[in-house]
């Protein structure tokens, strides 16, 4: 296999300096040679730089950036525009890569036939309170699931987001041309992104998994599961009046019942 595909991976930071060195190290110790990374400090005020700066010494594929804290889509927007590669590859500042990542991500655009645009794969959730790992796809049908443009957003939209950002490979020029990630989002930025990709462009997965997503105790506080129903609820109801769905009235009324469900959790 040549090393003839230039990958980038962007990763956000803040705050991260108990899980960033072990995020790096799964990057650094790919199997595939030829990458990147593009690291944003999105305000970090612990010893996140610190331990940056002792990576970028040893490693000059780093390229690393600083700014005020601004929230991880824009963060992620930042990232995109600096990043170098044709094909971008998301990584969450403590999550984890496993060695062969890349080498799948390779021959998923290899063997990309229908031109997809947007790549995810399978992943394992883990973390202190899980005492079994579990992996992400099990918890969906994807034979059931149509991957190609406008279908597989009405599928994300439908079924929940299957796709976990921590496995995702993208089109830089298509993430663009979307508009990138949606900044007055908090939560379900990626999920919006997918959803949005999924509309002009098809999808494709791979059953292998590629990386492990680190569960927290604080991922589930009163404060962020009321922002993520709120954002949920607008997703829902952006998308209910879209234009490319505008005939689909099955959809349109699963979506309806989706939204209304929604408030309903929102004010119990």
């Amino acid at each position: 296999m040549n090393n003839d595909i230039y990958f980038s991976f962007i990763i956000c930071c803040y705050n991260s300096e108990k899980y960033i060195s072990e995020t790096l190290e799964s990057i650094i110790n790919q199997t595939y040679s030829n990458w990147e990374i593009i690291l944003i400090n999105d305000g970090s005020v612990d010893r996140t730089e610190e331990i940056i700066f002792s990576y970028i010494k040893q490693c000059n594929k780093i390229k690393y950036f600083k700014q005020k804290n601004m929230g991880f889509a824009y963060s992620r927007n930042v990232a995109i525009n600096k990043s170098s590669g044709e094909w971008i590859i998301i990584i969450d500042h403590d999550d984890i890569c496993l060695p062969n990542r890349l080498h799948i991500h390779y021959d998923q655009i290899l063997k990309n036939n229908n031109n997809s645009k947007l790549f995810f794969g399978d992943t394992i959730h883990f973390g202190k309170n899980i005492y079994k790992e579990i992996r992400h796809l099990d918890k969906f049908d994807m034979s059931r699931i149509n991957l190609n443009k406008k279908n597989v957003a009405k599928s994300l939209l439908i079924d929940g987001c299957f796709i976990d950002s921590e496995s995702v490979m993208f089109n830089k020029n298509a993430a663009l041309i979307v508009g990138g990630f949606n900044t007055k989002f908090k939560y379900v930025a990626d999920y919006d992104f997918f959803i949005r990709m999924g509309l002009k462009y098809n999808i494709s997965y791979t059953k292998k998994i590629l990386s492990k997503w680190r569960v927290h105790d604080t991922q589930a506080s009163f404060n962020m599961i009321n922002i993520n129903k709120n954002e949920l609820i607008n997703i829902y109801y952006k998308y209910l009046f879209l234009d490319d769905f505008k005939y689909m009235f099955v959809f349109r009324i699963i979506i309806i019942f989706k939204l209304f469900k929604s408030l309903i959790k929102k004010y119990l």
